[in-house]
């Protein structure tokens, strides 16, 4: 992955740049602690980096924090068809995490921070968390 670097927690949970917008709704105190405590750090990377690789499987979920990207799949004559685009607030690296490999590759289209998520705690989003959630 290149031009990756990862850094420890610059922008606060509770200062996310996401949490103002209408698009999503707002985190109760319980689920704001249970995200920060998921959380492990920010990862920024270039316009035209692989985020993740078609194959792969890696050991971190990823949220878009800033910027944009794209899923692809690579095709049998080595052209890419893009899938779809990755925003600000999407996750990435979910697929693997159900399916043990990436089927499709992410490419950021524009320079762009995640915030990162250890893979192996995924399953504790749904356990701990169902019951805090509000409908």
């Amino acid at each position: 992955m290149p031009n990756a670097e990862p850094t420890p927690r610059k922008v606060p949970c509770e200062s996310s740049p996401l949490r103002g917008k209408a698009v999503f709704r707002p985190f109760s105190e319980p689920e704001l602690e249970f995200v920060k405590q998921f959380k492990v750090g920010e990862l920024s990377v270039e316009a035209g980096a692989t985020v993740l690789g078609e194959g792969t499987n890696s050991p971190h979920l990823y949220t878009v924090l800033s910027g944009w990207a794209f899923r692809y799949k690579t095709l049998p004559d080595g052209r890419r068809q893009i899938v779809n685009y990755a925003l600000p607030g999407d996750f990435l690296g979910l697929q693997s995490s159900m399916f043990g490999k990436m089927e499709h590759s992410v490419e950021a289209l524009t320079d762009l921070m995640r915030c990162i998520f250890p893979r192996e705690k995924f399953a504790t989003l749904f356990s701990v968390t169902r019951p805090l959630l509000s409908t």
